[in-house]
């Protein structure tokens, strides 16, 4: 069954900008818009992998334009965010760019404390704040990928689970402040996706028991999670905005999530 309904052609108007581009859940958002018509410049850390996205993309890739570099480095993004503007009129940003390690509490140092929060928050709201400016001047939108159980918290996860409910609170925060600029920010919750990112942040041995806490009997499949990203960007969603959208087949409301080897 194809998860594709939105109509070809309906983010023609649209430049996106889409972090993490190069690999996963970003991949999958960056090749949906580029299909859906928009222009996209992919953000990451790896050339090669950015290019390998712009290749899957087919005739679609005369659209796509890539930036390589680490959206924690400040003096990068705000380089970049400069050069992308003078060239392009953004129209949407997407921060997918994040990630994190499975740990207890009492076993996460002060290092990987800040490079979680630097990663998946403070980039967030530093990509946000650089192109608010085009975002107003094309009454843009911005839609922020979370994690669904940063309202009741996650066992091994304390500080990405920390570091996505300040995103929450930015994403409503800024949905208040820009809205009369004509700027809609929202929060995506996509709950467990099934990408090669997340066989790396969690072990084969807890992979079933955080299959069996979603109530809807699956891992989110990236393809759903882009198409709602379309939907959001689109004319479609231009009464949506502050909010946070849990594609993650009730997993919020399931079992509580235990990543930590038992």
């Amino acid at each position: 069954m194809s998860d594709a309904v939105l109509k070809d052609g309906c983010l023609k108007a649209e430049t996106v900008v889409v972090t993490g581009a190069g690999s996963g859940l970003g991949r999958a958002i960056a090749l949906r818009l580029l299909g859906l018509g928009a222009r996209v410049i992919g953000i990451g850390r790896r050339a090669e992998r950015l290019e390998e996205t712009g290749a899957l993309a087919g005739d679609h890739g005369a659209r796509y334009a890539v930036q390589a570099l680490d959206v924690r480095d400040e003096a990068a993004i705000t380089e970049a965010a400069k050069a992308i503007g003078g060239k392009h009129d953004v129209t949407a940003l997407v921060n997918n760019a994040g990630g994190q390690f499975v740990a207890p509490a009492t076993e996460i140092s002060r290092r990987g404390w800040n490079s979680v929060i630097d990663l998946n928050l403070t980039a967030v709201f530093r990509l946000c704040q650089l192109f608010q400016p085009a975002l107003a001047k094309s009454g843009g939108t911005i839609v922020n990928i979370s994690l669904s159980p940063i309202e009741r918290g996650a066992i091994g996860m304390a500080h990405g689970v920390a570091a996505r409910a300040g995103v929450l609170g930015l994403t409503k925060s800024l949905a208040l402040e820009w809205a009369e600029q004509g700027i809609r920010v929202n929060c995506i919750g996509p709950g467990s996706v099934a990408t090669a990112g997340l066989d790396d942040e969690v072990s084969a041995e807890t992979r079933p028991r955080l299959v069996a806490g979603i109530p809807l009997g699956r891992l989110t499949r990236p393809e759903e999670v882009a198409e709602f990203v379309g939907y959001l960007i689109s004319p479609a969603g231009r009464m949506i905005s502050g909010q946070m959208l849990q594609i993650d087949g009730l997993a919020h409301l399931g079992a509580p999530v235990d990543l930590l080897p038992r």
